[in-house]
């Protein structure tokens, strides 16, 4: 075991036009999900491309594009169209009453994405699997490449907004300096040296806590003490609320999920470097970054 607290909750529900609740953020185990096989509230999504999916799957899987997904949700206006999520999620089989669990073999990254997403979208109960599909495979664990099918089902998209950050929503947090802004990226992005938009380099004050530090290398998070020790070294507070952020979603999800399980008030800041680097009345330092300063 790794020692990061890991629990499976039962499902939560949430009433027919009322606000959705706070979920849980639930990280479960390999041994955990076997036990569960067959629940029929329990749906199990693989976030891998189609190919690998075919060849082998955890049985009762049902696949997830989630490149396209990333792909949609990029769109301008994406993150606020709820009829085409609604389109996007019906064929998997989602109500109020389904827990959710996620698993990929990219080091969650993909797996992470999805988890933001559905809890972005309003499901109750959604979680990760501690752990990637081939240290399941290498384990001798069940595999079947039987295609799960499930019935297409009508779920009432309820956007959790204050999971969400937005760009003016991350000046507001500069100028207040009572949030903490996470950067999920790489080093080079961070600091300039890698461009991937129009303007490189880092959102002020941005605390650095690469995404790959947080998980092994079989998509197992680190053990609590360790996560707690990486983010104290990034000038991280206990507890202070956090924007995380990447270039486009994906590993902000990683760093958003660690900082939840371990009771941070979260947001993500989905668009990212993106959104962000892209217009030129947003600040932006460049260059070796220093640990922030206390707030």
């Amino acid at each position: 075991m790794n020692g990061f607290p890991i629990v499976v909750l039962a499902a939560g529900l949430i009433a027919p036009g009322a606000s959705p609740s706070e979920p849980s953020v639930q990280l479960v185990t390999f041994d955990d999900l076997q036990r569960r096989f067959g629940e029929p509230h329990l749906r199990l999504l693989d976030a891998r491309p189609q190919g690998e999916y075919d060849k082998g799957h955890i049985p009762g899987a049902v696949r997830v594009d989630a490149k396209a997904v990333e792909k949609m949700a990029a769109k301008p206006g994406a993150l606020t169209d709820r009829a085409a999520w609604e389109a996007w999620i019906a064929p998997l089989g989602i109500g109020p009453d389904t827990e959710v669990l996620v698993y990929d073999a990219n080091r969650q990254l993909d797996a992470a994405r999805l988890w933001w997403l559905l809890r972005y979208l309003g499901v109750g109960q959604v979680g990760l699997i501690d752990g990637g599909f081939p240290l399941w495979e290498k384990q001798g664990r069940p595999v079947t490449a039987e295609p799960r099918k499930v019935e297409p089902r009508k779920f009432e998209v309820r956007f959790r907004t204050n999971q969400l950050a937005t760009r003016d929503e991350v000046l507001g947090a500069l100028k207040q300096g009572k949030v903490r802004v996470i950067d999920a990226r790489s080093q080079a992005e961070h600091t300039g040296v890698e461009k991937r938009a129009m303007r490189g380099g880092r959102v002020p004050t941005s605390c650095h806590l690469e995404w790959a530090q947080l998980v092994d290398a079989d998509g197992r998070f680190l053990d609590e003490a360790s996560l707690r020790a990486k983010l104290a070294k990034a000038g991280v507070k206990p507890g202070e609320p956090v924007i995380t952020h990447c270039q486009g979603g994906g590993r902000a999800s990683v760093d958003a999920f660690v900082f939840e399980r371990l009771g941070f008030p979260t947001r993500n800041y989905y668009l990212g470097w993106s959104d962000w680097g892209n217009v030129e009345d947003t600040p932006v330092e460049t260059g070796p970054a220093t640990k922030p300063g206390p707030r």
